[in-house]
């Protein structure tokens, strides 16, 4: 695919050229976006609506964000806080502090959040006291209404600036609005218990 052609139908079009196999490399492009911190997996996120459709590319999504999210988590438990703190350059200290109090909460909120700490997210979580268990479960949870939305607004895409974008545009910007309003207020009634 042609960088500079970076366009919808381009890229809905590299992914067809592969034909059968599209969503198998689909899911080991973002599981390896995933894990080498590459830049932004909400892009790769949007890309699965506009290659697949809605269904199919919220599957390809959090096919892709399982086995990534998997793999950073068992590479950062194995490999230590020194091989993390040299990836991320000690930065995202508030978020470590966060998953070190609240491990299943904060990765389940953050993971309900696209785009938001996604990569140091993976890393840090290997290092807190959550087990895979949790850590697994909160993430899949997680991701479910984010990777629809993604799904949902890649597809739209296609069709800019119609009803049908706006509606979806809207309904993920409400989405994302709600869900840190109640993410705020569980962290803030949390923190006032702990006093």
């Amino acid at each position: 695919m042609d960088p500079v052609n970076f366009n919808p139908e381009a890229i809905r079009g590299w992914i067809g050229s592969f034909g059968t196999l599209g969503p198998v490399v689909y899911v080991l492009l973002y599981a390896v976006n995933t894990v080498t911190l590459l830049p932004p997996i909400g892009i790769l996120s949007l890309t699965a609506g506009l290659a697949f459709g809605p269904l199919v590319g919220c599957v390809a999504i959090m096919a892709g964000a399982t086995l990534g999210t998997s793999a950073t988590f068992v590479i950062s438990r194995r490999l230590g806080r020194g091989f993390v703190e040299r990836r991320l350059k000690g930065r995202f200290k508030s978020l470590d502090d966060r998953l070190e109090r609240r491990g299943f909460q904060t990765v389940f909120f953050f993971r309900m959040v696209p785009l938001v700490h996604y990569e140091p997210l993976n890393y840090l979580s290997g290092l807190s006291p959550i087990s895979f268990r949790e850590y697994a479960a909160a993430t899949f949870l997680g991701l479910i209404p984010g990777a629809a939305a993604a799904a949902f607004l890649g597809d739209a895409l296609l069709t800019p600036f119609s009803t049908r974008f706006f509606l979806v545009v809207g309904a993920y910007a409400l989405y994302t609005v709600v869900v840190l309003a109640v993410s705020s207020t569980i962290t803030r009634r949390s923190d006032h218990a702990a006093v």
